[in-house]
């Protein structure tokens, strides 16, 4: 062996050995042994906590104050050792993510198998470490939901009030308020009860806000409030999530006291594939801007109480050409009442309320429908109630085969003859509907509507002119 291999065979692993020692991933030293080498044994604290995502699922949350550095985290050799043995803990490389604009962080952990785990930084020279942190993604997965209380001391001054669901070993409640845009943190408070205002501390036990007061909340712009319900082992057992706009309709209202207003037309149906998915669509005219959608807490309010809604900032996409659009919301535990505004100049449009009913009546979506094509080019369809008998009028609208729109009709009877307007109530056609090109492939839909403009039927079905 030549002296340059030599030098290549030796220096190598010695220099592999050195990097993973330092490292404490490769080859590991247990977590006892890097607080004697690192630490007096005055730990500053770290704020960190888990929830399971799935079983096989565990997002690791902790608090990295400003400056913090070589973040680590560690598990123990099994669940069925002492906790306090930190002799027993071994570093584990997992990937970081931000949450909260960075305000905080996370581990992701996937492993089914529980175990017990804590987090460690750097600062200043200093070793951070959390308290023990018990895994429990099997045997006490997290609870995710979106049911809050969120009412108003003022516009600016939401309040949340939230239940713990039969959980009867929370020890203590984490309340967030982020940026629903870009996720920015706004506030960390920690209460000992089931209540928090933004922005009051009478009832707050601790925050991350590091002096600084949080800033005023702003009208119109959609926010995040996040609670976690942590127990004494810093389990999560629930987190609730849900979204927030301050300012109610009434509250937009008077500020377009000025505008004209007017009434639109829309309704509401629930998906054909999944009763938690429903679309609210609306008509708008020509020249249609600031289109928004509010929405009730429940079905039990005054709907014409207009201060009872809130504004929710949903996915809006155009639909039968353009003529109509819709909103889909996503909310199989919640009926509620909703209303939709759009504005042309000094007018205000705003639909009459709707009740949302997915879950009591949802809409059936049928292919039910009789066409008599025996005069030319001027098809008849003839239909008939689902198991709903609550409809008293019916939408028909024609697409063509490139799902452009031709007509679009109300009647109150169920049946309809193209180009025949005898028994038409309303359209919202802006001129007359073309002629029918024989042989060519159209769509026809039909939409059974309540007084409440709810939607119980839905009638597709496509033909051929002749």
């Amino acid at each position: 062996m030549t002296f340059k291999k030599y030098l290549i065979a030796v220096f190598i692993p010695f220099l592999l050995f050195s990097c993973t020692e330092d490292n404490d991933v490769t080859v590991p030293r247990n977590l006892q042994e890097y607080l004697e080498t690192t630490s007096d044994n005055d730990f500053g604290e770290v704020i960190a906590c888990a929830a399971s995502v799935s079983s096989s699922l565990t997002y690791i949350f902790y608090y990295p104050k400003e400056g913090a550095s070589d973040i680590r985290y560690y598990e123990a050799d099994s669940l069925n050792v002492d906790s306090q043995d930190f002799a027993n803990y071994k570093r584990k490389n997992l990937d970081i993510s931000n949450v909260f604009g960075g305000k905080l962080q996370r581990f992701s952990r996937s492993n089914t198998e529980e175990n017990w785990c804590l987090v460690t930084y750097m600062l200043d020279g200093k070793l951070h470490k959390s308290n023990v942190i018990r895994l429990k993604n099997a045997t006490k997965p997290t609870g995710w939901t979106d049911v809050v209380d969120i009412a108003y001391k003022s516009t600016l001054e939401p309040n949340f009030t939230w239940s713990d669901f039969g959980i009867t070993d929370n020890k203590i409640y984490f309340e967030v308020i982020s940026k629903s845009e870009d996720d920015t943190f706004l506030s960390g408070t920690y209460t000992s009860n089931k209540f928090f205002q933004y922005y009051d501390t009478s009832n707050v036990v601790l925050d991350i806000n590091e002096s600084v007061t949080p800033k005023t909340l702003v009208e119109d712009t959609e926010y995040l409030f996040t609670m976690m319900a942590v127990s004494e082992d810093n389990w999560v057992n629930l987190v609730i999530q849900e979204t927030f706009i301050p300012k109610n309709l009434q509250e937009y209202l008077d500020e377009n006291s000025s505008k004209t207003i007017k009434s639109s037309l829309a309704f509401a149906a629930s998906s054909n594939s999944s009763q938690s998915l429903s679309y609210v669509y609306y008509y708008p005219l020509v020249g249609a801007s600031d289109m928004r959608y509010y929405e009730t807490d429940n079905v039990s309010v005054d709907e014409k109480k207009f201060s009872n809604y809130r504004r929710k900032d949903l996915t809006d996409e155009a639909v039968y050409g353009g003529k109509l659009r819709r909103y889909s919301r996503s909310d199989d535990d919640t009926e509620s009442w909703c209303i939709v505004t759009y504005v042309i100049d000094e007018v205000l449009y705003k639909s009459e309320p709707i009740k949302i009913k997915n879950q009591t009546k949802a809409t059936e979506w049928l292919s039910d429908v009789t066409i008599d094509v025996s005069e030319r080019l001027k098809p008849k369809f003839t239909w008939t109630d689902g198991s709903i008998k609550e409809n008293e009028q019916y939408l028909q609208i024609f697409t063509d085969s490139d799902s452009d729109f031709v007509s679009g009709t109300f009647t109150t009877e169920k049946m309809f003859k193209y180009y025949d307007s005898s028994n038409v109530t309303a359209t919202i056609n802006l001129e007359t509907p073309p002629d029918l090109v024989l042989n060519e492939e159209y769509n026809f839909t039909v939409f059974g509507l309540s007084s409440d403009n709810w939607v119980n039927l839905v009638i597709q079905e496509s033909f051929i002119a002749e």
